[in-house]
């Protein structure tokens, strides 16, 4: 028995790129003020608020919209705000910052600066100072839905899920048609290991927004983890639907196909995935798995060829390759590969573990012994490198020593004495 590595994984990241980009910071952009304003500035004022034009365009404008000394106090504080809107969205932070600052100076109660500094602040890491930012835009405005949301996502970047909920649930009071706060307080519950209540969060979303791809997404993970497989299927495909170039969902779909046995719409599913992406190294390694199940070892064997082409780096890869070459009775390579695989991650007891096995194949009972010997320091708890060592050291004529690996490996895993 072979253990793959990677098997049934979900793309990277519990946030994979479309849940990523559905908890982005929400950007905080002022309308145009009704403040009068020269013959000579107007243009310059509505191109220094209009977030269409370009970033060069803006910051030239509210660059002389602030020197033509026309506006003064909160008027000024408004082109100061936009201009640093736009100095963040060109990745100057020091500027957008001395902006921010310089709002806030001319006008303490722009609920707009404070959030938007406190965006700053937690797009460059300083947790702290944007909590402390959105927490004096709610003094500000109890109600202030945008300041809510943005520190609840705060607080879950540091995993204070309590507090994100609280945040998410305020922001939800204050509008309850505001499907973004719903949708992460979902995700908090979800990263909580609440999984009823994060479904309960997606499904409202979806009722307020039928055609909000990513909350099916999500409640498609969510599904999967309570095991619930015909309804995450079923979710994937409506995103599908609603977004047909999202390859987190064909993959996690694949994923959910695995798990059922159904390997044929499983590598249907990563083979769009790689259509999407044909230089995504995990998609071929999944494809390979699914393969391989299937016992279709020549094109699992391809499918991992592939993976280690696009990435020499990826002992996954050579792990999950060395497995097909060994059920199919190619012990010398299988080594290789697994040697391969450990040379790049030697911490990993499953390759040991499976290194072993194919030395044991081909009668090396020391190397065998050492590989499990390796597989069990590393991780104590594997039942099977006990019972594999305890079946090698009979074969060497050690009894004793065999029935005490083998005895250990049924107290790890009562199955293994049935």
């Amino acid at each position: 028995m072979h253990v793959q590595n990677g098997a049934l994984r979900q793309a990277h990241g519990v946030g994979m790129r479309a849940l990523r980009s559905s908890l982005a910071i929400v950007s905080l952009l002022m309308a145009a003020c009704p403040v009068l304003a020269s013959k000579a500035s107007a243009d310059d004022i509505d191109v220094c608020y209009l977030a269409q034009a370009s970033l060069e365009d803006r910051l030239a404008a509210c660059t002389r919209e602030i020197e033509s000394g026309l506006r003064q106090g909160i008027d000024l504080a408004a082109v100061f705000l936009h201009r640093g809107t736009a100095y963040a969205a060109s990745r100057d932070a020091d500027h957008a910052l001395a902006d921010y600052d310089e709002a806030i100076r001319l006008d303490p109660k722009s609920i707009l600066a404070f959030s938007n500094r406190g965006n700053l602040y937690l797009r460059e890491g300083d947790i702290d100072r944007a909590i402390a930012d959105y927490s004096e835009a709610i003094h500000i405005d109890p109600k202030a839905t945008f300041a809510l949301y943005n520190r609840g996502n705060a607080y879950a970047s540091v995993r204070d899920y309590d507090r994100a909920i609280g945040d998410f649930t305020e922001a939800i009071g204050a509008d309850p048609e505001f499907i973004v706060p719903r949708f992460a307080r979902g995700s908090a519950y979800r990263a909580k290991g609440d999984l009823d209540n994060a479904i309960a969060d997606y499904t409202e979303a979806i009722r307020l927004a039928p055609d909000y791809a990513i909350a099916y997404y999500t409640r498609g993970v969510t599904y999967f983890a309570k095991g619930d497989l015909d309804r995450a299927i079923a979710d994937y495909g409506e995103s599908i639907r609603l977004n047909p170039a999202s390859i987190d969902s064909y993959n996690n779909r694949g994923r959910a196909y695995v798990a059922k046995g159904d390997f044929d719409h499983a590598i249907a599913d990563y083979g769009e995935v790689i259509r999407l992406d044909p230089k995504l190294t995990l998609a071929y390694d999944n494809r390979g798995l699914a393969y391989y199940a299937k016992r279709d070892l020549d094109r699992a064997v391809a499918d991992f060829s592939r993976a280690i082409e696009l990435d020499p780096a990826y002992a996954t890869a050579y792990n999950n390759r060395g497995n097909a070459y060994d059920d199919g009775g190619d012990h010398d390579r299988a080594i290789a590969d697994y040697s391969a695989a450990i040379r790049l991650d030697a911490k990993n007891p499953e390759t040991y573990y499976n290194r072993g096995i194919a030395y044991a194949a081909k009668a090396d009972l020391d190397r065998a012994i050492a590989d499990f010997n390796e597989a069990i320091r590393l991780d104590p708890q594997v039942a099977f490198a006990y019972l594999q060592r305890g079946l090698a050291k009979r074969a060497q004529g050690d009894a004793a020593g065999g029935d005490a690996d083998i005895a250990k490996a049924k107290q790890l895993n009562p199955s293994l004495g049935q």
